[in-house]
């Protein structure tokens, strides 16, 4: 019993340097907040960029996934520090677009529901830092949205789920007032009118003569119109 104390005690210690290392990090937050220029809180590819150098630190035994469900909470609720942000999704009925935001955000974010895409736009409009959910696009009825989307003054900046597997398409898009941050290891998006053959673009959908691309590099070819882009996902 006295070796299971003392490495209780051990844990103890731990926890309270944990604890104060939170606090130090969310006086920072605070500050980082004050600094910022735009309204602009969430910003997916910091974050991806804070996840991806944890996986690899050389001293980590710990998992993706458990590493992502202990720093999502920081995030977020540092964000909550800053202002808050909160999460627009067009429809109720699947379980899916839930677990990949609960996976991704924790279950204390905000979630509104609308049943039109058009409202839904007004409100990401009408208050700092609200995003909306959409299925990432593609061909079918459920996500062929992007077609006749103005993408005028919203732009997509990130993707669920950040971890995944190997050669998988992200399930859905976070859309913002904001262009994204388009570091190293994004992924620009475009759509075009036409089928542009370029190696450096890949065709994510198509539907009747409208193509989505994603790129690695920025294009600016003239035919392309730049919807914005999003961090790359953590690939398992």
């Amino acid at each position: 019993m006295k070796q299971l104390d003392k490495l209780r005690k051990k844990i103890d210690l731990i926890d309270a340097k944990i604890l104060d290392l939170f606090n130090k990090r969310s006086k920072i937050a605070i500050d980082i907040g004050k600094e910022k220029k735009s309204n602009n809180l969430f910003r997916p590819e910091r974050q991806a960029n804070i996840l991806k150098a944890l996986f690899k630190h050389k001293n980590n035994n710990i998992s993706p996934e458990v590493i992502l469900s202990y720093w999502r909470n920081i995030f977020l609720s540092q964000i909550d520090l800053q202002g808050g942000i909160e999460l627009i999704i067009l429809s109720k009925k699947s379980d899916d677009i839930f677990k990949s935001i609960y996976d991704y955000f924790s279950h204390d974010v905000k979630i509104i529901i609308e049943k039109k895409i058009e409202n839904a736009i007004k409100k990401v409009h009408l208050k700092k830092n609200r995003f909306l959910v959409l299925p990432y696009p593609g061909s079918t009825k459920f996500n062929n949205w992007w077609v006749n989307f103005k993408f005028e003054k919203t732009f997509v900046i990130a993707t669920l789920p950040f971890l995944a597997k190997k050669g998988k398409k992200p399930n859905y898009i976070i859309l913002s007032k904001y262009f994204p941050m388009l570091e190293k290891d994004c992924c620009n998006l475009y759509i075009s009118e036409k089928k542009i053959d370029k190696y450096d673009l890949i065709i994510e959908a198509k539907y009747k003569d409208v193509f989505f691309y994603k790129s690695y590099k920025k294009n600016n070819d003239r035919n392309l119109k730049c919807i914005g882009g999003y961090p790359k996902q953590y690939e398992k």
